[in-house]
C-alpha cells in the first residue's frame, strides 16, 4: 500500500478507509480513526477576551494560506478575493486569513498583504464578503522577520543568529540583527494593526508566533544577547509584550488567537520546543510554559503547527513529493502533529486547538479528523493545502461524500509557486488560474 524509490518518493495508494485503518493499526501509529464522522459536525465553542463564548457551525477550518496575490499597496486583490470567496464557501466554519503585515519593511513579497489605514475599508469589504457564508474570520498579524524581502527592505531582518538557516545559505552571515530599540517599537504596530483588523470585521486577531517569523524566531534566540535573549523570560518578553498591546485595544467580545510553532523542530540552541539532549525532537515544556502565560491572559484559540516550511517542511506539512525526500514516513510526521495537540489540550481544556496536517490524507481525512475530534486529539481540524485544491472539503466531508478527483494529492507544487513568490494556489485542481502561473515560474527553473 506504500511504496517509496527516490523518483516518486512515498506515494498514497489505499484504495478504502478500511484500508488506511488497518495499515495505521498494523504499523503501530498512534493516529485516530473512526468510521463515525459526525463529530466533524459538532459545534464547538470559542472563549472571548471578555469571558463569553463564540459558538461556531461546524468543528472544520481552513488554515492561514498566503496566496502572495495582493495589490502592491497591500490590500485585496481581485484574486485574493476569489481564493476567500473559495475558502468562505467550502463549508468550513473558520477561515484563519493568511498573514497580514503590520509594516511595511516586514513583508514576504510586494504582493503580500498589510494591514494600515490606507488598506482599512478594503479590509472591512473582503470581511463582510467572507461572513456572507456565515463563517467565523480570524486575522492573521505578522512580521515576516528573517523572510522579509520586499522592494521597502534591502535585506532580511533576522531577530538573532541561526547556524542551521547560515548553514544553507552563507551571506545571512554578513546580515545584521535587529536592535532592542526596533523590537521595543513593534508591540504599538501590531496593536494599531489589530485595532484594524477588528474594525473592519474580523472575529479574533492572531499574533502570529510560528515558523521562524519573527515573534517565533526570538522564543528560539537563546544566543542572542540583551533582553531579548537568553533565558525563557527574555525569549518570550516581545511576544508577551505584543499580546498585551493587541489585548489592550480590543473589545471584549474579540477573541484572541495565535498561530503558535508547539516546536520548531530545528537543533538546539536554535529552535523552540527542542532540547539539547534531542536537537531535532519536540519538546514541550516551554510551549506550555508561553501557553499558560498567554492563556491568563486570555488566548482562547490556537492554530498549531511545527517545523518551518522554509527548513524542514516535512514536519507541518507531510508531503509525497517536495524540494528533498523526507527523512521520515509522511505518516509520522502527522502522528506528531496529532500528538502534539492531544498533549496540549490535555494540559489546556479549556483551550479551542486546531490541528494540522490532515490534507496529506486526501478523500481519507475524514476518517481521521473525526477520530482526532472524538478523542480529544483536537478541537477542530484545519485544512490548508486541502482548502486551495477542494472548494467544497468541509461541506463534503460532513456530508460523507469526498471527491477522489478533487482532493489534495501532497505533490508540493503549491508550495513551490509559494516558494518564488508567484500567486499561490493548485495548479492540479485549480487548474485555469495556476497551471500557468506553476509552468511560467517552476518548470522554466
Amino acid at each position: 500500500m506504500y511504496a517509496f524509490d527516490k523518483k516518486d518518493q512515498y506515494t498514497f495508494s489505499f484504495s478504502s478507509p478500511d484500508q488506511l485503518r488497518l495499515y495505521l493499526s498494523r504499523q503501530g501509529y498512534n493516529i485516530p480513526f473512526t468510521k463515525d464522522i459526525s463529530p466533524l459536525a459538532a459545534k464547538p465553542t470559542v472563549r472571548t477576551q471578555g469571558g463569553g463564548t463564540v459558538t461556531l457551525k461546524n468543528a472544520l477550518a481552513t488554515h492561514p494560506m498566503e496566496g502572495c496575490d495582493a495589490e502592491t499597496d497591500g490590500s485585496p486583490s481581485a484574486l485574493t478575493r476569489r481564493r476567500y470567496d473559495r475558502f468562505s464557501g467550502s463549508g468550513a466554519a473558520l477561515v484563519w486569513m493568511e498573514a497580514l503585515s503590520v509594516v511595511p519593511e516586514a513583508r514576504t513579497s510586494d504582493h503580500q498583504m498589510m494591514l494600515c489605514d490606507k488598506t482599512a475599508d478594503a479590509f472591512k469589504s473582503l470581511v463582510a464578503d467572507i461572513k456572507k457564508n456565515d463563517v467565523f474570520v480570524v486575522a492573521q498579524l505578522t512580521h515576516s522577520g528573517r523572510f522579509a524581502k520586499n522592494s521597502d527592505t534591502p535585506h532580511p531582518l533576522f531577530a538573532t543568529r541561526s547556524a542551521p538557516f547560515e548553514r544553507r545559505r552563507p551571506t545571512d552571515r554578513d546580515v545584521p540583527v535587529l536592535t532592542d530599540d526596533y523590537l521595543d517599537a513593534l508591540p504599538e504596530k501590531f496593536a494599531k494593526a489589530a485595532k484594524i483588523a477588528e474594525d473592519a470585521g474580523f472575529d479574533a486577531i492572531d499574533v502570529k508566533a510560528c515558523h521562524q517569523y519573527l515573534l517565533d524566531e526570538l522564543l528560539s534566540a537563546h544566543t542572542r544577547s540583551g533582553k531579548y535573549g537568553g533565558c525563557f523570560e527574555n525569549r518570550s518578553r516581545l511576544m508577551i509584550d505584543v499580546f498585551d498591546a493587541v489585548r489592550s485595544v480590543l473589545r471584549p467580545e474579540t477573541v484572541l488567537a495565535s498561530r503558535l510553532s508547539f516546536s520548531d523542530m530545528i537543533e538546539y540552541p536554535y529552535g523552540f520546543g527542542v532540547t539539547p539532549c534531542e536537537p531535532t525532537e519536540p519538546d514541550l515544556t516551554e510551549t506550555k510554559q508561553l501557553l499558560k502565560i498567554l492563556t491568563d491572559k486570555g488566548l482562547s484559540l490556537v492554530d498549531m503547527t511545527m517545523g518551518s516550511p522554509y527548513f524542514n517542511p516535512h514536519v507541518n506539512r507531510p508531503y509525497n513529493r517536495g524540494s528533498y525526500t523526507p527523512p521520515e514516513h509522511p505518516l509520522k510526521g502527522l502522528e506528531r502533529l496529532i500528538g502534539g495537540t492531544r498533549e496540549i489540550i490535555a494540559s489546556f481544556p479549556s483551550l479551542t486547538v486546531i490541528g494540522t496536517g490532515y490534507s496529506y490524507l486526501r478523500e481519507f481525512a475524514p476518517y481521521v479528523a473525526a477520530g482526532a475530534l472524538k478523542t480529544g486529539a483536537a478541537s477542530m481540524v484545519g485544512f490548508g493545502r486541502m482548502a486551495f485544491a477542494y472548494d467544497t472539503f468541509a461541506t463534503d466531508m460532513i456530508e460523507g461524500r469526498m471527491d477522489p478527483s478533487k482532493v489534495c494529492i501532497a505533490c508540493s507544487k503549491c508550495a513551490e509557486i509559494k516558494r518564488l513568490s508567484g500567486h499561490t494556489g493548485c495548479p492540479i485542481r485549480d487548474q485555469e488560474i495556476y497551471l500557468p502561473i506553476y509552468r511560467e515560474l517552476c518548470m522554466n527553473q
